[in-house]
């Protein structure tokens, strides 16, 4: 019974680790005289669904993938695909964990609409 249940535990743990969201943070437009400001919305791959007025949270990234993001200014022209967790509940929390890599023309074209 003890095997059956780590048997269990094990497959339910590794498939938890796949479940991945893919992201880009898009510039909406918005400026704030004070943080914290939604200046930020977060757009599903390839659904294109949006998430208004909800920036990615960065505590879960490394420090490398912090600097890339600051380098190509990831968080606010679309140029680099996320990928992360989605708390849907409210409020929508987005966790990035990681940069996976840069976007397609495609994906970028999804924070202009």
């Amino acid at each position: 019974m003890t095997r059956l249940f780590l048997a269990l535990f094990a497959t339910c743990f590794a498939t938890a680790g796949w479940a991945e969201d893919l992201f880009v943070s898009c510039d909406n437009g918005l400026r704030c005289v004070r943080a914290p400001c939604p200046s930020r919305d977060v757009v599903l791959l390839p659904s294109g669904k949006r998430y208004a007025r909800t920036g990615p949270r960065l505590e879960g990234l490394s420090e490398a993938d912090r600097k890339r993001l600051a380098a190509d200014s990831g968080l606010y022209y679309g140029t680099i695909v996320m990928g992360g967790a989605i708390d849907q509940g409210p409020p929508v929390r987005v966790i990035a964990r990681r940069v996976v890599r840069a976007t397609t023309a495609s994906e970028a074209r999804l924070c202009r609409r």
